[in-house]
Parts: C-alpha cells; structure tokens; sequence
C-alpha cells in the first residue's frame, strides 16, 4: 500500500503533535501484537496488564494534546451519541454494583444470603444489589473500558491515513506470526499449549488460544485483512487513468514479487492455520465475511475486468486451499454433534433471563448465576459462558441495558458503512472492518469469541480505524 511504502515518514514530522502520536501509536500496536501472547488474554492478569497498558497510552495522548497544543484529530462531538450511550450503559452498570436500588429490583439470593449470616455474630448488614456477582461486575466495567480505550485510540490515531495503512499491514504481520506459531505447534507438539499439556482440541490449532474457536475468529480476522489489502494492493497497481492495458497489466506483473506474493503467502499461511482449528462455524463465518469484502470490491470497483479477475482467483486458490488442507475440518463438518447441547443452554439462558427482563443478574454474573438454571440440562462441564454473546447480555444487563450495548456497538459498525457510502473513494479499510463485524457479530451468536480479548481489542481497534477513515480527508473532523 502506498502509505505504508512511506515508513520513514514515521517518527519524522515537523509537527510535534503528530510525532507524539506517532509514538503512542508504535505502542497501540505492540499492545495488538501482545494480546494473543497469553492464552488470548483471558485470564484476570492479563485484563488489568491490558488495562494499565491502554490506560497509560490513553494518557500519553491526551497529556502529548495539552502539551503541544494539538488538537484531537476527531472532535468528541462526531461520535457524541457514541459517548452518551457509552456513559449510560456504564452508569447502569455501576448502579446493579451498587445496594441503592429498590429491595424489588434486588436478586433474592441477597435476601437468602441476610437470612442466613444475619444469626452469625459480628456479621455486618448484608446489603441486597441487583447484580448476584459484584466482584465480576467489576472486573467486566474494567474490560469494558478498556476496550473502549482502544477504540479511542484507534479513531483518534488513524485519521491519519498512514497510520491506519501500517495498523493494517501490522495486524496482517501480527496475524501470520501467530498463525506460523499454531501451525508449528500443531506438527511437531499437538499434546502441548505453550508450557502446559493440552486438555482439549488436542487435534486442532488453537495457537496461544485455548479454544480453537476463539482462534479461528482472530484467525479469520486476519484472512478478511488480507484479502481487503491484496486486493487494494492490486487496484491501486493497476488504476493508473488513461494509461493503456498493456502497461497496467505490466505493473500488475511487476509489483506481484514485490508486494502480491507476499501478500498471497501470508493469506496461504493464515488460511491454512483457519482450517486446521477444525471450527465449524469459524471457518464458516470467516467465509460469509470474504465473500461479502469481495461482492462490495466488485460493486464499486471501477475497473471491474481486473477486480473480477483477480476475485476469480482467489475463489479459486481458496477451494483448493479448503481441498488439499481441509479433510479434519471435512469430518466435522459431517458431524452435527454438540450443536443441540448448546441450543439448550442458550435457551434456558434466555429463559432465565425472562425471570429478570428488566434488570438482569448484573453483569459478568453468567459465571456464577447459570449454575443455578442448568440442574436438569446433564451438563458434563462448567459452562461460563453462554456461548451467545447476545442471550448473555440479556442475562447479565436485563433487556433495555442489553438493547443499549447493541445499539452502541452497532451503531459505531453502522457510522463506518455510513461514512463509506458517502465518499467518493473508498478505503479498504473501511471495507475490512464492515466485513469482519459481519464475521465477528455472527459468530457471537454460536459462541464467545468476542469476549476473549485478544479478539475484542483487536476488532474495536480496527472499527476505530475504519471509523476514522470513512469520513473524507476534505473533512475537518477535529473541529
């Protein structure tokens, strides 16, 4: 991409607002570049590590603004309805986190936890609350925030296009590396994750994931990127206005070594790593987003024969790529197992979730609270989380606080597709993102992806890019 062939520029502006920007923004990627490292981010540690960090190069931006008199490349007012919904949805938050809510609005298990301790001497008063797991409450506004912070940063950061040109091609990077990582693994040590034995998907890539379809999704992630830069890498190649098509063909020959094939390696690479995790529906949603980054490429491509051309290519190397790798992904497809007894849970999920509709357990209470639904279900295993993102938002918030996240976290997707149709150019980026929330939200309804946070961090870093880049460059969005 042309941006990024322009490296050097980094770090070497004569404005010093951006070159603070510049700086924090090499530290927003090397954060990308560590969420996948322990086991997807998934553990406490790893949540406030990811906190501090993003914290910290949160202050770094806004303290280098105070500093050198810069101001935000995007006005808070541009996504003020964004900010308004976010404070609502955190204020309700803290409220079921807190023993002020009306003794009706409160879970009963508060009022059996009082009659019990109330007969223990110096027990103090035991203060009902509409959450059951506080604790967790606390734990998930943390999470919350901090994948806020990177949204943040991420809009703020990439309204410069050459940032978010490197953000892509560095999540591109990122993404082969863990890929070549899994694949290594997966050949030489498939009993082994890291340093500990493997306890289950011990015949599947999970990386440094312990779920193969957390990984799949990071995985797929990075397929749709790819594909959204080679792509871009070709058109501009090939869009010279005016030039005759013997020499538009002759570029496109002559950047294939240079830029295309490593391109298509990286694509081969990630792809590869994609099947071998064997998840159904992470191979499967990972397709239905290519294929909706390619019919939008198609329909605004100006030069349709080369687009058509090369998305004929590609369909093709990856049904070869599905042939020659794809037989362990083959047998589980021909097996429908364990699909019922995830439809179970997620229905006595929404079931539960009727007892309380207007509240919810609180949120990050599924962990602890589902124990209590799930008696008759003959469940082997401890199931902490609902494997439906959206019936466990329903669980945890109530309906309305459950229905406010959706408006939130569709309505910043809905900003980039907005934005892009307004514009007479359209940024692959912005193309990218609307694919892969198209990967992401639909996996989210068969399993949890997009709760792990090397996933969730990584995917609102990329809305936020693709956000920043959808409005014109004609556009003053500081102001």
């Amino acid at each position: 991409m042309r941006a990024a062939e322009r490296g050097p520029r980094l770090f070497r502006r004569s404005d010093p607002a951006a070159s603070v920007d510049d700086f924090v923004f090499a530290g927003l990627v090397l954060v990308l570049a560590w969420l996948p490292l322990p086991l997807g981010s998934n553990h406490l540690i790893s949540w406030s590590l990811n906190a501090v960090l993003l914290s910290a190069l949160l202050a770094a931006f806004e303290i280098g603004k105070l500093v050198t008199g810069g101001r935000r490349p995007v006005a808070i007012r541009r996504i003020g309805w964004a900010a308004v919904l976010l404070a609502v949805l955190i204020g309700w938050i803290v409220f079921q986190l807190t023993p002020y809510a009306p003794a009706s609005w409160q879970n009963d298990f508060w009022a059996l936890a009082r009659s019990h301790l109330d007969q223990i001497a110096g027990i103090g008063v035991v203060e009902g609350r509409i959450s059951v797991a506080p604790d967790a409450g606390m734990i998930g506004l943390m999470r919350l925030a901090t994948c806020a912070s990177a949204f943040y940063l991420a809009l703020q950061l990439c309204r410069d296009r050459l940032r978010a040109d490197l953000l892509m091609m560095s999540f591109i990077v990122i993404s082969v590396a863990y890929a070549l990582f899994g694949i290594v693994l997966l050949l030489l040590f498939p009993d082994s994750l890291l340093w500990e034995p493997k306890v289950a998907y011990v015949d599947s890539l999970t990386s440094f994931f312990v779920n193969r379809n957390n990984y799949a999704t990071y995985a797929g992630m990075g397929v749709i990127a790819t594909l959204g830069v080679l792509f871009e890498s070709y058109r501009r190649a090939g869009s010279g206005r005016g030039a005759p098509w013997a020499q538009r063909i002759a570029a496109l020959i002559e950047m294939t070594p240079r830029v295309g094939l490593p391109l298509m390696v990286a694509l081969v690479v990630i792809g590869i790593a994609l099947l071998w995790t064997t998840s159904r529906a992470g191979v499967t949603t990972t397709l239905i987003g290519a294929v909706m980054l390619l019919l939008m490429i198609g329909l605004l491509a100006r030069r349709k024969a080369i687009m058509l051309g090369l998305i004929g290519a590609i369909v093709a190397g990856g049904a070869l790529l599905m042939f020659v790798y794809g037989g362990a992904l083959a047998e589980r497809l021909a097996d429908a197992g364990g699909g019922e007894m995830r439809l179970n849970v997620t229905r006595r999920t929404f079931e539960a979730a009727l007892d309380v509709p207007w509240t919810g357990f609180g949120y990050g209470s599924f962990d602890r609270m589902f124990a209590v639904y799930r008696a008759d279900l003959a469940l082997e295993a401890h199931w902490d989380k609902a494997h439906d993102t959206y019936v466990e938002l329903l669980f945890d918030l109530g309906f309305p606080g459950a229905i406010l996240f959706f408006a939130l976290a569709g309505g910043l997707v809905g900003m980039v597709a907005v934005g892009l149709m307004r514009r007479e150019s359209r940024p692959i980026i912005c193309l990218v993102t609307l694919a892969i929330a198209t990967q992401v939200f639909l996996h989210a309804i068969v399993d949890f992806s997009i709760q792990i946070q090397a996933v969730t961090i990584t995917f609102w870093t990329l809305v936020g890019a693709g956000l920043a880049q959808s409005w014109s460059r004609q556009i003053d969005t500081s102001a």
